[in-house]
């Protein structure tokens, strides 16, 4: 049986026994006399058919059939279902029954029941169906909030969310100056960098157990943008030397296409915390081509990262990058031979954004049509490689509207990404479920103690990253640290001069 679209019979007559055994009828409803509509219900968000992490916080939703009064039973297998009855289209679920249920249900399926009451009857819709995981995702979840044009800097934030409830905590918000690219070791907040640009610098904050510190890495040029933790946790990988430009364009394809983001330039180095030196090889840094966004594999034996040609500015339209990686030996320090997993050539369209599974079996990455900045791209999607067979496919989970900005939890059972499905401007966070196999499933937006959050939030959501433990760093501390560009040190670099 397909749980996805029929619910099972045991599940639906366990919350049909619930109706009455909460005492809905006492208000009025009874579901025996209730008019089947042979109809499924709108709600909104649209948590149907997907498969839901087993510790996530209450799904509340609003429904979108009118009526005077609504119904809602939740049930499954094992244990009491939740019935609620209320004069309100806006449904919150109690959370304490909502995280039982759960737990004593992973694995299983998980009904929604929906009943409405119009000029004194009541209708019933056909049973929305998702299923509980048998995995639990990862509890924190750390991401950047900003007004949809990503130029507006001095409106940025970093927030965590605890997303087994609705806890939300402000981590960073200076006043002026630009971060991004936040990074966690092994989803732990113990070692964490971004990075920051203020009053003309642009520098990495470092923290590693307990210490934060402000380093300006340099090849070619000082600073640094997108970076990796080597598994090992003394060495971090770094898109360096990077030359970008940022011009009004409007495409007419999509809100969000009203400015144009190009990169000009880019090497790979590899800075090591205990010495604060930095190192590249020839094959990451090359004069003729663009290297950005790197990625170590679990093992650290691959840094992946995408590369693509240099050319003009007015060209910019012909900047897809090709998906590569490069064999490592961190006790040695030595490179391997460069090698093209995605030719952006041969695909028609260029790669982004290369994330390895933490089993080590999947590489999770975007197709776009141009450039490295892909979440302004309308056409973005999410790919999925097999790294023992090398091959890759389009996942079933994209939209109309750019996919991307995408990480993994750390049991490789989830994915989280930003979609600007729906109306195309405004950013949001979903959950994808993995198989074992590599199947996606339908994803489900990050849930909100508000029933209508997300129709009247006005900012988006960004770079999501998984972490098992929350920050450790106060607001307070980190602030006054991140801006204090007097402290910045200059990290040393190793080699032969590029």
């Amino acid at each position: 049986m397909d749980v996805y679209h029929r619910c099972n019979p045991v599940v639906v007559a366990a919350c049909l026994v619930a109706l009455s055994a909460a005492g809905i009828s006492c208000t009025g409803f009874d579901e025996r006399s209730a008019v089947p509509t042979g109809m499924l219900p709108t709600i909104r968000p649209d948590y149907s058919n997907s498969v839901i992490p087993p510790n996530i916080a209450p799904l509340n939703f609003t429904i979108r059939d009118s009526g005077e009064r609504f119904a809602v039973v939740i049930g499954s297998v094992k244990g009491p279902s939740i019935s609620l009855v209320s004069a309100s289209a806006e449904i919150s679920i109690p959370r304490r029954k909502w995280r039982r249920l759960l737990e004593q249900n992973a694995g299983s399926e998980l009904s929604f029941h929906i009943y409405v009451e119009r000029k004194g009857r009541w209708y019933s819709f056909l049973p929305i169906a998702n299923r509980i995981a048998p995995e639990r995702i990862d509890r924190y979840l750390t991401y950047r909030v900003t007004y949809p044009q990503f130029y507006m800097k001095n409106r940025l934030e970093i927030r965590q969310r605890d997303v087994e409830s609705f806890d939300e905590e402000l981590i960073l918000s200076p006043k002026d100056g630009c971060f991004n690219c936040h990074t966690f070791y092994r989803h732990s907040t113990e070692k964490f960098l971004f990075q920051a640009r203020f009053h003309g610098k642009n520098y990495m904050v470092v923290h590693d157990r307990g210490r934060t510190s402000l380093i300006t890495p340099t090849l070619r040029r000082p600073g640094s943008a997108y970076a990796s933790w080597h598994p090992n946790g003394n060495l971090v990988a770094l898109a360096m030397d990077g030359k970008v430009s940022v011009f009004p364009f409007v495409a007419g394809r999509g809100a969000e296409e009203v400015l144009e983001y190009t990169d000009l330039d880019g090497d790979l180095g590899v800075y090591d915390i205990r010495s604060n030196t930095v190192s590249t090889t020839p094959a990451i840094s090359r004069i003729d081509r663009m290297e950005t966004q790197p990625a170590w594999s679990p093992d650290g034996k691959y840094l992946y990262f995408v590369s693509c040609p240099v050319v003009p500015k007015e060209e910019f339209t012909k900047v897809q990058y090709d998906l590569q990686r490069i064999g490592y030996d961190a006790d040695r320090n030595t490179w391997g031979e460069v090698e093209t997993l995605v030719s952006a050539r041969e695909a028609g369209r260029g790669c982004t954004f290369p994330a390895v599974s933490p089993d080590g079996r999947f590489l999770l990455f975007s197709m776009t049509d141009r450039g490295s900045f892909s979440i302004i791209r309308q056409g973005t999607d999410l790919y999925l490689m097999d790294l023992g067979k090398k091959s890759y496919r389009k996942l079933e989970i994209n939209s109309d509207h750019a996919d991307s900005y995408h990480a993994w939890s750390s049991n490789s059972r989830w994915i989280v990404f930003t979609s600007k499905r729906n109306e195309g401007i405004f950013g949001k966070l979903f959950f994808s479920y993995i198989e074992g196999d590599g199947t996606a499933h339908k994803p489900m937006v990050l849930p909100q103690q508000d029933p209508r959050f997300y129709e009247e939030f006005t900012k988006s959501f960004q770079r999501a990253e998984f972490t098992t433990e929350p920050f450790r760093v106060s607001l307070a501390d980190l602030n006054q640290i991140v801006g204090d560009t007097d402290k910045v040190i200059t990290a040393v670099y190793e080699g032969e001069r590029l």
